[in-house]
């Protein structure tokens, strides 16, 4: 039997010079957390958190979450999750990876991004089950985030999940990027697609894009998203 898996990195509106424009869903979480004295602080963060994150993308990645979550409490922050931010996570979806995890016979999404966060819209909007969603996993003690981060998935460990997921075992696997951090599992990948916007391409040496399938990025019909929700 065949079977297509599918990374899908959550998607920002607008890919072009840093994974920093994602952090519009820190915001829009915090906002809906009502954690108004950290958005104050936010605009400083970032400005160290840009260029960091183009010498140390997982650095970056663990200081906003040490930033954005510690001492937030659990449970309101699933609830926030499962609320409106599953719309404005799917409000972002680009094809052609969406497709590609609507098509698959399975599909397996791993990402940068807090698990509890991404498992809500990606089952409600993508018929995902939360236990083929690998995100970073925050750390929690008496109800609330540390501000700890276990391993982020960026680089050389999105290739390590998905061997120790065992979902690749005996598939045929179609894996989705949009960051040269996610050329190593492309490569882990039989068909590796590198999804950029055509003036919008990120480069790094570090990350060579021959042999990859590249695409364009194009907005997930709206009539779709609707009654995928429903």
């Amino acid at each position: 039997m065949h079977t297509a898996r599918a990374d899908l990195q959550l998607p920002w509106s607008h890919p072009s010079v840093s994974p920093w424009q994602s952090t519009g869903y820190v915001v829009n979480f915090l906002v809906r957390y009502r954690a108004f004295v950290r958005l104050t602080l936010l605009p400083v963060l970032v400005c160290v958190l840009i260029p960091l994150s183009k010498v140390a993308r997982t650095l970056a990645v663990r200081l906003m979450y040490w930033f954005a979550f510690r001492g937030i409490n659990v449970e309101k922050a699933k609830r926030v999750a499962a609320g409106g931010l599953v719309e404005r996570y799917a409000s972002d979806l680009q094809d052609p990876a969406a497709s590609a995890v609507l098509e698959a016979d399975e599909a397996v999404i791993i990402t940068a991004s807090p698990d509890f966060m991404a498992r809500p819209w990606l089952e409600r909007f993508l018929r995902v089950p939360a236990a083929n969603v690998y995100g970073a996993t925050l750390e929690e003690r008496n109800g609330r985030f540390t501000g700890r981060t276990f391993d982020i998935p960026i680089g050389e460990k999105k290739v390590e999940l998905l061997a120790r997921s065992g979902k690749s075992a005996g598939a045929t696997t179609t894996g989705y990027g949009d960051h040269p951090t996610d050329i190593p599992f492309l490569r882990a990948c039989d068909r590796g697609v590198l999804v950029q916007a055509e003036d919008h391409e990120l480069k790094d040496e570090r990350y060579p894009t021959d042999g990859l399938e590249v695409m364009r990025p194009v907005p997930f019909p709206t009539e779709k998203l609707y009654k995928l929700g429903a």
